[in-house]
Parts: C-alpha cells; structure tokens; sequence
C-alpha cells in the first residue's frame, strides 16, 4: 500500500506540539527563548535608567517576571538544559551588576558600596559553580549537607530563596525609583504615626561606604525599602556563606596535591 499522506494540518500540529516538549534544538527551547526576551528587557530598562525611570522600572520587573517564569516553563515541558541554566545565571548576575552601577552613578557616595556588592555577587557565584563542578555537582545549587545553614536554606527553599532574591531586587529599584520626584512623592500606606519618619544606619566613611543609609519612613518607596532591607541582608549573607564555603571546597580539593613537609 502507497504510504499514507499526513495533511498539512496534522503536520503543523505535530510540529507544534514537538516544540512544546523536549527535541533537540536547545536553543529554540520555550524557557530559552523567554530567556533572550529577558536579556533584551534587562538591556532595555538599562539604556532608559538616566532618561525614563518610570519605564525602565516597568522594563526591569518584566525582566525579573522572565526569570521565574523560564524556570517554572523548563520544568512543565521538560526542557531543562545546561545552556538555559546557564543562560539564567549570567543574566542574573549581569542584570543586578547593571543595575548596580546605574544606582552607582545615581548615588556616586555610595559607589564603593555598589562594587563591593557585585563583587561578592560575581565573585561568590562564579567559585561556587567551579567548586561545584570539581565536586561533579550538577549545578551551583546542589549544596552539601555540610555547608552553612543559611546557604542550604537558601538553595533548598524555593520561597526562601525566591523572598531574598526578590528582596534585594525591590531594594535597588525603589532606590533607582527614589531620583524620579514624581515617584518619591508618592505617600505610604502606613501613617507615620506607626513607623518613625526616618530611619538611619550610620556607615564607617573610612571605608567609601557614605557617612549614613537614610530611609525616608513617609514615601512608598521607603516603606517598601524597609520591607526589602531584611531578605536585601540574608541574601548578602547568603552570598558571604557560599563564597566561604566554595574556597574551603577549592582547598580540599587540591590538599591532597600537596606534598607533607
């Protein structure tokens, strides 16, 4: 019998439903893809920061939905790969390290500060995926039941994880949002009667960290600071833990390499 011909319309949805499951062009995976749309959101909302603030702010947090939903689409369809994790670990980082320096130049007192984050962001990052893979790991997530309590929490619990990163993202973006006037001058929910009308923390200026962090309890952008500021902390600390334990992860590895004196 003459083989039977597939009308085009059964083609066309077996083609799509191939590219809603796993196949073996990775760079057209569904999460991958909503990854590039991240990258160009991310370098948008940065090329508008100094001229539309309202803009970028709306590019960034589109940017930053990306970052869930690719995750949330790799899983569903299967699409995991080792390009799109990657993918969204250096977006990650490059998108903080941008907006960083944009709050750099915003706040040129606190430039030192701005460094320093992405440093210990990049730094603790990078060796804790070298370290990891020395170790055979699969990914810079699969932390050892040895580690710090607060980095197995951190990369055990999605919600944890998820309130920290989102934290210390809202932090820098109502920072960023604080040079608009018209977006400073938007009043809080809470009366100032219930939160004191200003919030400081004094810095060491020796170090290049200003002389004050001062947040301002009557604007919106205040009150949703002071919320961000704790998981902002654990999410700074959480980086210190896993820098600490991906260096102590690279020296035993190489002890043994070592001759005893």
């Amino acid at each position: 019998m003459p083989p039977r011909r597939t009308r085009s319309g059964d083609a066309s949805s077996g083609s799509t439903t191939r590219f809603f499951q796993r196949h073996s062009n990775v760079y057209a995976y569904v999460p991958n893809i909503i990854g590039y749309v991240r990258v160009l959101l991310a370098a948008a909302a940065l090329r508008l920061a100094f001229t539309d603030v309202p803009t970028s702010l709306a590019l960034y947090a589109l940017s930053f939905v990306c970052d869930e939903l690719d995750g949330r689409f790799a899983r569903m369809f299967d699409q995991c790969s080792e390009f799109g994790k990657l993918l969204d670990m250096v977006t990650d980082r490059l998108a903080t390290t941008g907006l960083l320096m944009v709050l750099s130049r915003e706040y040129p007192d606190w430039f030192f500060t701005c460094v320093s984050l992405v440093a210990l962001d990049v730094g603790s990052h990078w060796l804790q995926m070298y370290a990891q893979l020395l170790r055979n790991k699969s990914s810079h997530k699969d932390v050892d039941p040895s580690s710090f309590f607060i980095l197995k929490l951190y990369y055990t619990n999605r919600i944890f994880m998820g309130a920290c990163c989102v934290g210390a993202e809202v932090l820098y973006l109502a920072a960023h949002a604080a040079t608009d006037p018209r977006i400073a001058a938007i009043a809080g929910p809470l009366r100032i009667g219930a939160t004191p009308a200003k919030v400081s923390v004094p810095l060491p200026a020796a170090l290049g960290w200003g002389t004050e962090l001062g947040v301002e309890c009557a604007s919106a952008l205040g009150q949703l600071a002071l919320v961000a500021l704790p998981f902002w902390a654990v999410k700074q600390a959480a980086n210190v833990a896993q820098l600490v334990t991906s260096c102590e992860a690279l020296v035993a590895h190489d002890f043994p390499k070592r001759k005893r004196t």
